[in-house]
């Protein structure tokens, strides 16, 4: 990474970036392995904050519940009967209980924050369409509301692109995606298996959006499987060994 990469990445999570720029940003996520490593630390940076947040939060009312119950207990009467002592037992069994559970939630909570996600890899390049001639008004509005991230707007437009070029296989893969992000991803599924399937360009990268409506559904073991059909020198190969390994764990 160079002073300008350094730079333009500081420019982009600090929203000073025109549209046109930050799709310059998102087409080197794809083809630059190294600027996508440092995009996704940068990324991660940047959630830090809030994933922080919420870890306090749930220390805090641990802390407080702890709190709580050791302020009752001090104020209690001293043990003067064995009935006393017993119940003063059976109180305390409980507090070790709860403290118990306390931190096997708090485990879950952290593994479940630290864990991937959809978004965390849902890096897209901008939408370009090349064929063109009769339909040049659709693939326009596909693009401009594609890359302005109107995914809703986006699939009418490439719906209707598709009912004039059936064959785009473009149009094909990137209303997989606008699915997708639609949170749709049995439709994006349907949408992207005859690319991935067949001999289309664009094979890999459907493959590789396959894996991430599983992962958008939580489904690990079909998101494995999705990404174990990827193969060196394939798009999203070092992505997919990436996730592979952070699900393996």
């Amino acid at each position: 990474m160079n002073e300008l990469d350094t730079a333009l990445l500081d420019n982009y999570f600090n929203g000073l970036l025109s549209v046109e720029e930050q799709q310059v940003v998102q087409a080197r996520i794809t083809t630059d392995s190294d600027f996508r490593n440092e995009f996704a630390l940068r990324q991660k940076m940047e959630d830090w904050p809030q994933q922080a947040a919420q870890r306090q939060a749930f220390a805090e009312n641990i802390t407080a519940i702890g709190a709580d119950f050791f302020k009752e207990n001090a104020s209690e009467t001293p043990i003067t009967s064995p009935l006393t002592a017993r119940l003063t037992w059976q109180r305390w069994a409980l507090a070790v209980a709860a403290s118990v559970a306390l931190m096997i939630a708090a485990v879950l909570f952290f593994q479940q924050s630290d864990a991937p996600g959809y978004r965390q890899y849902a890096q897209h390049a901008p939408l370009f369409l090349t064929e063109r001639s009769t339909a040049d008004d659709l693939a326009t509005a596909a693009e401009t509301t594609f890359n302005a991230q109107d995914y809703t707007q986006a699939l009418v437009a490439l719906d209707r692109l598709l009912a004039a070029q059936p064959t785009n296989t473009t149009a094909q893969l990137y209303r997989g995606i606008c699915l997708l992000e639609l949170g749709r991803p049995a439709e994006a599924r349907a949408a992207l298996e005859p690319l991935s399937t067949g001999n289309s360009a664009f094979r890999a990268d459907a493959v590789w959006y396959i894996a991430l409506s599983f992962l958008q559904e939580k489904n690990t073991v079909r998101c494995l499987e999705s990404l174990r059909e990827l193969v060196p020198g394939d798009a999203h190969y070092e992505q997919a060994q990436e996730l592979a390994g952070k699900l393996n764990r």
